[in-house]
């Protein structure tokens, strides 16, 4: 600790030095000075230096005036430090990743904690990043929050402490940047201030921050602070990340660890490939041994993929049969392989129910990143786009993307009519016909009744979906219908819009539970109709 005491002691002298007789000291430039003593001091082993800190804090605050001369800020506020500053010494280089030793495992570095600290104060960093090393994390060190947003986007850290910044300096932007992005990602923040404004820890709390934690700052305690908050982010990402039936990543985790995959993809001029899964004929599955039987598929499915797949290839089931690899550094023809080994074990395995057996196959299509991918979702659809050539030109195969010949694919959107007004079906019918665009063909089917659609054969499996579906109905009411819908198909493949004459708000909330996209009160307009499927029909499409 005496290190890091001396590079204190010789950081004050600097600072101080920057001032000459006959300059004019700011407020702010005191405040700044003595706040940074106070936080600092008592976590290296000098409470002596903080205690002084806090009480020329005090008088500071009781003080009307702006400005001071040299002499009176040399004679007065700093007066308690300058006799103890030791000559100068060696300057302490910002640290942007703590070295490991050369004994330490890739595994054992993976293992550890990544903390990314942030703060102006490099002393306070020195100091209690010695403490946290010691206790077995690695520390990343930003001296600003411009900086650590910067560090924070390359290096997704497992928690960042941030000392606190005021809404009217310059960092305070790039500061709630960081916190936004932060907990939005379930990763914690601990806010640190030598500030004992009640006021500012209840902002705090407000913006975000899991912690807030005065100065000076105990390691220990700051530990036992973290590993807390690191297992409650750890239970929540699991709750969120995991798939309950198969155990895979879910679509939702998708959404940030994608993107993390794509943006160290292009910094690093890699290629990260994403290989798209869909069980060909699945419905068949379900329909003829039951949804236990189809349960067994995919978990089955998942676990061969698993199996299969390099260590670092992450997996996604997107919903109902369709699941997702991401492949980092790899290309579309190496993804290719990967899956053909994929094909060849799922084709081979023998699923038993009852007396009888049957095998599956899947249909798949893979895209490659380039340096035009800006987006997760162009890759995402990409290989969509892939896997429906796939589909579309006999199944159980794979499809590289080929921007040419997927580009110039139209999608077709399956809607049906539902309903037993057969003036008001009419109408629908017409009007949907005529919305087909150069981008999509809509195939467009009328019933009379619920019975008679959920009997027809409606449903096209890995295809998109619209249902225009009538509340009140003979023999089957309209929400039973849907609760059909969401419990028997994808619901990201069939998207419902209800059509009701009950404005009673509690019909709308029931239709929204049970997984309406929309919904509509009659009488409408026609043309208000055309509009909220327009909206649905371009929703489908991404």
């Amino acid at each position: 600790m005496q290190k890091y005491q001396e590079k204190f002691k010789q950081r004050l002298k600097q600072q101080v030095e920057k001032w000459q007789p006959g300059d004019t000291i700011s407020r702010d430039q005191i405040y700044r000075f003595l706040h940074s003593v106070h936080g600092t001091a008592a976590s290296i082993g000098l409470p002596d230096y903080s205690q002084a800190a806090s009480e020329k804090l005090t008088e500071l605050n009781k003080e009307l005036k702006d400005k001071w001369s040299f002499e009176e800020v040399m004679t007065g506020y700093f007066s308690p430090f300058i006799k103890d500053m030791t000559e100068q010494a060696e300057g302490l280089r910002e640290s942007t990743l703590v070295p490991v030793s050369t004994l330490e495992t890739i595994e054992e570095q993976d293992a550890k904690a990544v903390v990314l600290m942030i703060d102006e104060d490099l002393d306070f960093l020195s100091g209690m990043k010695s403490g946290l090393e010691q206790r077995g994390f690695i520390v990343l060190l930003a001296t600003s929050p411009e900086k650590g947003l910067e560090m924070f986007l390359n290096e997704r850290p497992n928690c960042v402490i941030v000392d606190y910044v005021r809404p009217y300096e310059r960092e305070y932007e790039s500061a709630q940047s960081l916190l936004s992005k932060a907990t939005s990602e379930f990763i914690p923040v601990l806010m640190i201030s030598s500030s004992m404004d009640k006021h500012i820890e209840l902002s705090a709390y407000k913006s975000g921050v899991a912690d807030f934690i005065k100065k000076p700052v105990d390691s220990e305690e700051l530990e036992v602070r973290m590993n807390n908050r690191l297992r409650y982010q750890k239970v929540i990402q699991q709750t969120i990340m995991t798939d309950d039936l198969t155990g895979v990543y879910t679509r939702r985790y998708l959404s940030t660890e994608g993107k993390k995959q794509l943006s160290q993809a292009l910094r690093s001029k890699q290629t990260l490939t994403a290989a798209m899964f869909d069980l060909d004929f699945f419905k068949k599955v379900n329909d003829t041994y039951g949804h236990p039987a189809g349960d067994n598929v995919l978990k089955s499915f998942a676990n061969i993929i698993t199996q299969l797949k390099r260590e670092y290839d992450l997996l996604f089931r997107l919903g109902g049969e369709e699941f997702l690899l991401l492949l980092p550094n790899t290309t579309p023809a190496e993804a290719k392989k990967v899956v053909e080994r994929i094909r060849i074990k799922l084709r081979l395995t023998e699923y038993q129910e009852g007396s009888s057996s049957f095998n599956v196959t899947f249909s798949s299509g893979i895209a490659g990143s380039t340096i035009e991918t800006k987006k997760l979702e162009e890759l995402v659809e990409q290989a969509d786009q892939a896997l429906y050539m796939a589909k579309q030109t006999g199944r159980n195969q794979t499809v590289l993307f080929e921007n040419k010949n997927m580009v110039a694919s139209k999608r077709t959107i399956y809607v049906s009519i539902i309903d037993d007004d057969e003036v008001l079906r009419r109408i629908l019918f017409d009007r949907v016909c005529e919305l087909v665009t150069d981008q999509v063909n809509l195939e467009v089917t009328a019933y009379k009744n619920g019975e008679e659609f959920l009997l027809a054969d409606w449903y096209k499996t890995r295809e998109k979906h619209l249902v225009i579906l009538d509340r009140i109905m003979p023999k089957m009411d309209g929400l039973e219908v849907l609760s059909t819908l969401r419990s028997k198909y994808p619901e990201h493949e069939v998207m419902v819009l209800m059509l009701t004459g009950r404005k009673q708000e509690q019909e709308i909330v029931k239709a929204l539970e049970l997984g309406a996209d929309d919904y509509l009160t009659k009488p409408f307009k026609v043309d208000e109709v055309t509009a909220r499927i327009k909206r649905l029909i371009k929703r489908s499409l991404l």
